[in-house]
């Protein structure tokens, strides 16, 4: 998201800078499941852990609030918050929708870096095929997120498309282990094989197309598995 970039990044006081850091490593937290949906998040503990205050604390629980990865209860207790696919597939309809004009959303991209990047990433799945690691291909996939809206120059435009991403980002991840591995590993490598041709190509438009393919594949898949624990529970 717009924070993570470098640019906006160096506009930081000393102070932003670490209360964007704590906020960053919560989300991310969440997002690789490290925390499970009604993890509290205390903000004494969290404090002492960071070795800060409370303030930053509370300004990044608030973030996380306003993003829906946590919620605040009885008590001023905040807990991580729920999900599941139902009630957020439309979201990934709206990504979908907003990939099919990535060409349209003030693309800025440095290709040399890009390709770069995303060669780092084909070099990780092949690593992520010999060795099954969960956190590893979560923390791939978000990467993957990373460097694609990279292209996008205006911190606007970016920064919406990453928070419907980590709003999602759980979904797919907790239904990996009942999927097969290498098949998921092979389709993240595959979007990064066709992406790479498309960077050669400096085709933002492809780019785009080929993000907005990958998503509704998943969602096919996930939808299939959704089907299948249905019948499950009716037997």
């Amino acid at each position: 998201m717009a924070m993570d970039s470098r640019e906006h990044w160096e506009k930081l006081g000393a102070a932003q800078r670490r209360t964007a850091e704590i906020y960053i490593t919560l989300r991310d937290r969440i997002c690789l499941l490290h925390y499970l949906p009604g993890t509290k998040l205390s903000e004494s503990e969290l404090a002492a852990e960071f070795g800060v205050s409370r303030t930053p604390i509370r300004r990044s629980l608030l973030r996380l609030e306003l993003e829906h990865l946590a919620e605040r209860r009885q008590g001023m207790q905040t807990v991580v918050t729920n999900f599941d696919f139902a009630s957020l597939k439309d979201v990934y309809v709206i990504r979908m929708i907003l990939e099919e004009q990535l060409d349209r959303l003030s693309p800025a991209p440095q290709w040399w870096e890009i390709e770069s990047e995303y060669r780092e990433l084909r070099e990780w799945c092949r690593k992520l095929r010999e060795s099954p690691d969960l956190d590893g291909l979560g923390r791939l996939h978000l990467a993957l997120q990373h460097g694609h809206a990279g292209i996008i120059e205006n911190d606007r435009a970016r920064e919406i498309l990453m928070q419907l991403y980590f709003q999602i980002a759980r979904i797919w991840l907790s239904m990996v282990p009942r999927m097969d591995w290498q098949s998921e590993v092979d389709s993240v490598a595959e979007e990064i094989d066709r992406s790479l041709v498309a960077i050669e190509q400096r085709d933002i438009r492809k780019l785009g197309r080929i993000r907005k393919e990958s998503i509704e594949a998943n969602v096919k898949r996930m939808e299939q598995l959704e089907r299948e624990k249905e019948l499950s529970s009716a037997d």
